[in-house]
């Protein structure tokens, strides 16, 4: 059994591969990809794995293909010694389903459910039973079929004539041999069927499973063998001893005019050896086990109870008495499986990957959109468009994130941005300390733009960007007294703000920098009361019993306002500051979440209360803005909830939207625009590419 690690590499989905051995003595030749093996009961060696992808920084995630007995420990609890200590998102699918677990499944099951991101089950009915026993697990369970190979439809005589089975009837069943198979039933089936069509042939194919062949030898084939003889049946069944390939395994169940499958356990969430059959176009019987009562529908088959052979021969019979039917039969189980194909469940899975896994944060779209003097605030798809210019906004985003990453990791890239952003803002800055917004590219001087607009909000997320530099140790001192400069220069007019938003961008500001700035620490503690108080009159003046909210209309940064109040809370130590931003962050996260994603409000108009909501234009900046209200939350609170709702507005940029469409472009690096009714704004600029780099770095941090 094999986990997967993922990486997203230049559009591409790679896998490397860990596969789990039975124990340390067993040698496989196992394919190129199988990276690691791991001996299933050393925990010391789960624990080195997870330490070997957390430090891999190409890996963007698990996936763990799941059975209780695979994992070593009892019902496989060794998996949570790697899960526990794996820092990377965890997608696990879950082969084995029971409605009526043990006291210890249910427990492993819970934690595997908690640890991961997406449990994957393989029909409806078990995602059933898992959200009924496990209801933590609602809104994390996805039903992705298990695969078929694609080939093409075929008449049964072709491949009869192929592999020398004459005009035989064929009858057959394939798949590692064990007491579960239930083909005791079918041989006991047989002397019924033999006596009207005595050209049947049915095959038994497949060697035994290696884990009941270690335990407990032949002893169920020689059953069978011996069960053959005694109702002189050797004419009519044959064993094929050996594991087939592809090819081979093929052929034979295109030979077959009847695929039976008799699993003995009716809670058999799948069986492989069912949907290959079905894939090629075999009319099948099947016992009722979970997968079966799913998918086999009287027009590609016969379901029959688990353990009666009477039941197995009446159903050949009818099936073989009505040949017209059973080569319609054959018709609809191969059209009916076209979604079943690998190539459709290995989609499903990239979906599900690109809406879970954070992608390897890369800032080469931010780089080419970035020329010597700063950030260009358009692009015509991936391509600056310098006709519009620069502005303010977008080159104090870009410093907030390069002063992020640079804690992180320290290259040239992140500090020749850094100080070209810098010199942007120096550039934007008047005398008085105020700022202008927007420059334009031919001539690098201020546009006819900062006279018709109101500036307010870039002078607040200039503060914040050039407080976020004072802070930084790891920046040089000369960047840092530079910022720092610049901060104190505009401290007299940004304590002068009116827009709320402007207000709690200088509440985030004032509160990095209150630390750095002794000096001015009681006019910025000031400062920060003044503009939570104002939030908080606006918020009076706005509030009815349904609509806790700063103004009356959603606008866009939303979850910015909630935000300012909690950091207020916290350096104020003023209790009501925190309490009304989690009574308003709770507010906005009941109207822009719904049927498990996050669903920004459209900029096309606001919304208005007592009014339908806008659903489009919708853009990244909302989706940051949320994501870092929910990081504040979570780190104030220690809510696990406002950690999963961030990770959930996160998927947002990935796919899990109200189009399904992903607005993040792998190859480039870069984040489209927005989301239109019917499709996605293809072109790439600043604030979008900006807001997505911010949001993964955070939700990299909380996972």
């Amino acid at each position: 059994m094999v986990s997967y690690c993922v990486k997203f590499l230049e559009g591409r989905i790679l896998c490397k591969v860990a596969a789990f051995n039975i124990t340390p003595l067993d040698t496989y030749t196992y394919p190129p990809e199988v990276e690691w093996e791991i001996d299933q009961n050393n925990k010391q060696e789960y624990i080195q794995l997870a330490k070997t992808i957390n430090e891999d920084v190409t890996i963007s995630g698990i996936i763990i293909q799941h059975e209780y007995g695979i994992f070593g420990g009892v019902e496989g609890e060794k998996i949570l010694t790697f899960m526990q200590r794996c820092v990377k998102p965890m997608l696990v699918t879950l082969h084995t389903v029971l409605p009526f677990p043990s006291l210890k499944m249910k427990n492993v099951t819970e934690k595997i459910i908690k640890l991961s991101c997406n449990v994957v089950v393989l029909t409806l009915n078990s995602k059933e039973i898992i959200e009924r026993i496990y209801p933590e697990s609602k809104g994390k369970v996805i039903v992705i079929p298990h695969g078929i190979h694609p080939t093409s439809f075929s008449i049964p005589e072709k491949y009869k004539e192929k592999l020398e089975l004459g005009n035989h009837i064929i009858l057959s069943t394939f798949g590692l041999l064990g007491p579960g198979k239930g083909i005791e039933y079918i041989i006991h089936a047989l002397p019924d069927v033999v006596k009207k069509y005595p050209s049947i042939l049915y095959l038994i194919l497949g060697e035994t499973h290696p884990v009941i062949r270690r335990r407990d030898g032949e002893q169920y084939r020689i059953r069978l063998s011996r069960l053959v003889t005694r109702l002189s049946l050797k004419k009519y069944v044959k064993f094929y001893d050996q594991y087939l390939n592809l090819n081979d395994l093929f052929e034979f169940l295109k030979a077959t005019d009847i695929y039976i499958a008799t699993s003995t356990n009716p809670n058999q969430a799948v069986s492989g050896t069912l949907s290959y059959a079905l894939g090629a176009g075999r009319p099948v019987i099947s016992t009722q086990f979970a997968q079966a009562k799913e998918i086999v529908t009287p027009d590609i088959g016969k379901l029959i109870p688990i353990k009666d052979s009477p039941a197995i021969t009446r159903a050949i019979l009818d099936m073989l008495d009505d040949q017209k039917n059973l080569k319609k039969m054959s018709q609809v189980a191969y059209k009916k499986t076209r979604y079943m194909l690998w190539s459709n469940v290995a989609k499903n899975y990239i979906n599900l990957l690109s809406e879970t896994m954070v992608p390897i944060l890369k800032i080469d779209h931010l780089i080419h959109m970035t020329d010597h003097f700063g950030l260009f605030q358009f692009a015509s798809f991936s391509k600056p468009n310098k006709d519009f210019g620069y502005t303010l906004d977008d080159n104090a985003r870009a410093l907030i994130l390069c002063s992020w990453l640079l804690k992180q990791t320290y290259t040239k890239d992140l500090v020749n941005l850094i100080e070209i952003y810098v010199a942007f803002i120096n550039k934007c800055q008047h005398k008085d300390g105020s700022f202008i917004n927007y420059i334009g590219f031919k001539d690098k001087s201020p546009t006819a733009q900062n006279n018709i607009e109101d500036l307010e909000n870039a002078q607040g997320r200039a503060l914040w960007a050039l407080s976020e530099c004072i802070c930084n140790n790891t920046l040089s001192s000369k960047i840092r007294n530079e910022a720092k400069r610049m901060f104190l220069k505009a401290l007299p007019k940004c304590s002068k703000l009116t827009h709320l938003r402007a207000q709690a961008f200088a509440i985030k500001s004032f509160t990095l920098a209150y630390t750095f700035l002794p000096k001015s620490q009681t006019n910025l503690l000031n400062y920060i009361k003044k503009y939570a108080d104002s939030l908080l009159y606006s918020l009076k003046q706005n509030s009815h019993k349904s609509w806790q909210w700063f103004e009356k209309h959603l606008q866009y940064s939303n979850g910015l306002l909630p935000e300012s109040l909690l950091i207020a809370g916290t350096i104020t130590k003023n209790s009501n500051y925190y309490d009304k931003g989690i009574l308003t962050l709770d507010f906005l996260i009941r109207k822009t979440f719904s049927s498990n994603i996050y669903r920004p409000i459209g900029h096309s108009h606001w919304y208005k209360n007592t009014k339908m909501r806008s659903e489009y234009d919708q853009q990244p900046e909302d989706p940051a803005s949320m994501i870092l209200a929910l990081e504040q939350a979570y780190n104030t609170s220690h809510n696990e909830e406002y950690k999963k709702l961030a990770k959930k507005c996160f998927s947002w940029f990935l796919g899990k939207n109200t189009l399904h469409l992903s607005l993040y472009d792998i190859k480039s690096g870069g984040c489209y625009d927005g989301l239109h009714p019917d499709r996605v704004n293809l072109n790439e600029g600043a604030e979008s590419l900006v807001s997505f780099l911010m949001s993964s770095y955070v939700i990299s941090k909380l996972q």
